[in-house]
């Protein structure tokens, strides 16, 4: 793969849709705007189809709603490309192609198909609670107040430009995304460097969601009910098929009041989505398609 993009994560559905992430490498600092294009192509072949023909702007992923398979191999890839209009000649830096098919072949597709509509209906119809997960960004525009400029660091972390994550804006729009809250709150004391001082922790572990898309610590989840502000500590993968993560357990941290995730702006954020028809439970995220389509 090429260097400056660290990993392509590609989540296929056989009937649609198929979402493609991309994350560039933490050493590579990329000069704002960013642009990118998403391709598709076939095995074989050196001619790819632009999915988009508006650029993605400073954004880290793509749906694409079409369906590209109609027979039981898939053979198709995608790729990313990144421009950077700030630069002379905008240069094109280019991924490597990705198998569109999520290295998973039919029968572990459907295991986990079956395993991500169960989670689903637990959440949606008896135990989920709704909210919006903010993504933080990992890459983009330098913060040009608080990043430290030899290290990197961020040395402001209630800077009112990055939230306190070193890059431009701080995190993605939200999007709608449940977690199942266990009971157990746990309240820990701890004693923190000047001025911070001595303070209360709120953590909630066993938080069960299902990793669609993927959250990492330090990604936010709001509820939506009280807007309470939850920072992700840490997460235990419970269910993967092959190495394809699905389900994990996280632990969620209360944040304080005076904390700088209450100043991230939902603004842009969708509106929720209506609860879902009983005949409409188990079609979600596409995932639609029942043996017998086969």
């Amino acid at each position: 793969m090429n260097c400056n993009f660290k990993r392509i994560d590609i989540w296929h559905m056989a009937r649609g849709s198929t979402s493609i992430c991309w994350e560039l490498s933490s050493d590579f600092f990329p000069k704002g705007p960013l642009h990118f294009y998403v391709d598709f192509g076939r095995a074989g072949t050196d001619t790819w189809l632009a999915l988009n023909a508006e650029p993605i702007i400073d954004d880290c992923c793509f749906i694409d709603p079409c369906q590209r398979t109609w027979e039981m191999i898939t053979d198709g890839y995608y790729r990313v490309r990144l421009l950077q209009p700030g630069l002379p000649d905008c240069p094109v830096i280019t991924s490597q192609p990705t198998p569109a098919d999520g290295h998973l072949d039919k029968r572990d597709w459907l295991s986990a198909r079956d395993i991500v509509r169960r989670e689903h209906l637990q959440q949606r119809k008896i135990d989920g609670t709704v909210g919006f997960l903010l993504k933080r960004k990992k890459f983009g525009v330098q913060c040009p107040t608080c990043l430290e400029w030899d290290t990197k660091e961020v040395t402001d972390s209630d800077c009112s430009i990055c939230y306190g994550t070193g890059i431009v804006g701080g995190y993605y729009p939200g999007i709608e995304y449940y977690f199942t809250l266990q009971a157990g709150m746990k309240r820990r004391l701890n004693v923190g460097q000047p001025p911070r001082g001595t303070f209360a922790d709120m953590q909630n572990k066993g938080s069960r969601c299902v990793l669609y898309p993927k959250i990492d610590t330090r990604d936010i989840w709001i509820e939506a009910a009280s807007d309470a502000r939850y920072i992700i500590d840490s997460y235990t993968v419970v269910a993967q098929m092959k190495g394809l993560p699905l389900v994990a357990d996280a632990e969620l941290r209360l944040a304080s009041a005076t904390d700088v995730v209450y100043s991230v702006p939902i603004e842009g954020t969708p509106p929720l989505a209506e609860a879902p028809p009983a005949a409409a439970c188990d079609v979600r995220k596409g995932l639609n398609a029942s043996y017998e389509d086969w």
